[in-house]
């Protein structure tokens, strides 16, 4: 039996009450995570802490930290604004330049590829907590590349360096 989702506005998202997890909207469609497992959290903190050690604390930004896109709402797990990120009244606007996305369970990362593309992100950062990898895309003048990271990684638009080895211990 097929199910119908009702679309939702960003305005409606505002209003929703704060619960456990993570919710987002992505393209009218409310997306509700459960609270991480622990593993997913230790590598958020490992890549927030690694980010902030090389960039000022003011464009470093960890879980719980927003940005309104389009007419959606996205959590990246960690992420990196841009020098002069747009914001409004309440809000960091558009995509971040650098957005760090560890997968939960079941998690489907393809529309939120797009968005995050859409609204203007350099970089996005797959982890998958569960294999042990980390797969890049990045914006290539009018393509997504594909990146898997064996090892280690180097963002050269911020000048960091993620060691797998150390993200996974």
């Amino acid at each position: 039996m097929a199910t119908t989702t009702q679309l939702m506005s960003f305005a409606e998202f505002e209003q929703l009450p704060e619960r456990p997890g993570k919710q987002e909207l992505i393209n009218g469609e409310l997306i509700t995570m459960p609270s991480p497992e622990n593993r997913h959290s230790v590598v958020s903190k490992r890549i927030f802490r690694t980010l902030l050690n090389s960039l000022p604390e003011e464009r470093v930004w960890g879980d719980h930290t927003g940005y309104r896109v389009g007419s959606g709402w996205i959590e990246p797990d960690a992420s990196v604004s841009w020098p002069d990120h747009p914001q409004d009244n309440k809000y960091l606007v558009r995509a971040p330049m650098i957005a760090a996305e560890i997968l939960s369970p079941g998690e489907d990362i393809e529309e939120k590829l797009t968005l995050y593309f859409d609204e203007g992100a350099l970089e996005v950062w797959v982890i998958n907590v569960r294999k042990n990898t980390m797969t890049v895309y990045r914006r290539s003048d009018q393509e997504i590349v594909r990146l898997k990271v064996g090892g280690e990684y180097r963002c050269e638009p911020i000048g960091v360096t993620i060691s797998l080895s150390e993200l996974f211990a």
